[in-house]
């Protein structure tokens, strides 16, 4: 297995905070599969499920990414730090 989930998350807050930008763990009780995080930037709000690079989403993490999609919401998955850093390449493009 690779880096545990919650060191890529404090990675993935450090990156975020660098650019200005504001992250939030996510719970919600009751409802399984929620993403990890919220990341607030500029206006723009975005859903991250965090994990590490050999990591799978389970099937209500699946479920819930789709409805929140389809909701008109951001979801985004990072893979381990590698992942966090492309996610932020493209944030830094989005913002």
């Amino acid at each position: 297995m690779g880096v545990r989930e919650n060191k890529v998350e404090k990675y993935l807050n450090k990156k975020v905070e660098e650019l200005g930008g504001i992250t939030r763990k996510w719970t919600s009780p009751g409802r399984d599969g929620v993403p990890d995080r919220i990341i607030i930037i500029r206006g723009t709000v975005i859903f991250v499920e965090v994990k590490t690079s050999d990591g799978k989403l389970s099937s209500a993490q699946k479920r819930e990414h789709e409805r929140l999609k389809s909701n008109g919401a951001m979801v985004d998955i990072v893979y381990g730090e590698s992942g966090v850093d492309h996610f932020i390449e493209v944030l830094k493009c989005m913002i």
